[in-house]
């Protein structure tokens, strides 16, 4: 169900108000993927796009005419193994690296700059996983994460002197604590409002020629909701949450699929 700030709608209902704004400027859809398409997973191994949400997906691209986004903090090639690039865009590592179904393939150049000394710290975060078996490590190619949610909380205090000597020792490189992870990646000004505006001018499109749609689950995607929104489009953020710069809100992954089934039944 689409919880609205102001107003509460039933899904239907609320699809069906969006019929007008869908006359006056095709829309655009950019979707994270983990927590949005996907059920957040204790191990992200495990969280697997449904070969539902895929023909939806699929069937919605086609609709389009590709302009769909998935934009994720996991890699590019994770991505294209479940989505397939020539009928998306995909946008791995917060859009530091994009592929377009045009065959197009973009990396920024700063995160090209540090590739080989994301390999380093690569060896390291596996020297920790390997000592712990606790821990274990996310390689997106740009990016690193190392979860440490089964190492108990009171042993936490370990980890994090270890990512500070880590972070002193690679300045170029930041160091994300989040709740059970850390988040190694370039020292780059970077967000997905960022991916987002890099895609439409890839594209050679304006944004306010469309009617952006985006959906998020985290703090990650908060500089996401707040570009669409500077251009009139929908922000959705899904799960529970204190405050956000979406125009709406929905309760779960199984929503975001149900309105996007939705949209298939209106006249894009």
């Amino acid at each position: 169900m689409i919880n609205y700030k102001v107003h509460n709608h039933s899904l239907s209902g609320a699809v069906k108000d969006f019929g007008q704004l869908l006359a006056e400027r095709p829309p655009f859809l950019f979707l994270d993927r983990d927590g949005t398409l996907v059920p957040i997973a204790d191990n992200p191994k495990e969280a697997i796009l449904s070969s539902s949400t895929s023909n939806v997906l699929r069937q919605l691209s086609s609709r389009l005419s590709k302009r769909i986004a998935i934009v994720s903090a996991r890699s590019l090639n994770m991505l294209a193994a479940e989505c397939d690039p020539r009928e998306f865009i995909l946008a791995g590592n917060y859009g530091l690296e994009m592929s377009f179904p045009s065959g197009q393939v973009y990396i920024h150049p700063e995160a090209q700059k540090v590739h080989s000394l994301l390999s380093e710290v690569r060896i390291e975060l596996d020297q920790l996983a390997d000592y712990d078996t606790r821990l274990f490590v996310d390689d997106h190619q740009y990016s690193f994460c190392l979860h440490f949610h089964k190492v108990a909380t009171a042993e936490r205090h370990i980890i994090h002197s270890q990512m500070h000597e880590l972070e002193q020792k690679y300045p170029s490189l930041v160091f994300r604590a989040l709740p059970t992870s850390y988040e190694i990646v370039p020292s780059i000004k970077w967000n997905k409002a960022s991916a987002l505006q890099a895609i439409l001018g890839k594209l050679s499109l304006s944004a306010d020629d469309f009617l952006c749609m985006a959906f998020g689950d985290s703090l990650a995607d908060e500089p996401m909701f707040q570009w669409v929104n500077r251009h009139h489009g929908l922000s959705f953020r899904v799960g529970e949450c204190q405050s956000t710069e979406a125009n709406s809100l929905l309760n779960a992954p199984s929503d975001v699929v149900d309105f996007l089934e939705s949209l298939l039944l209106l006249p894009l």
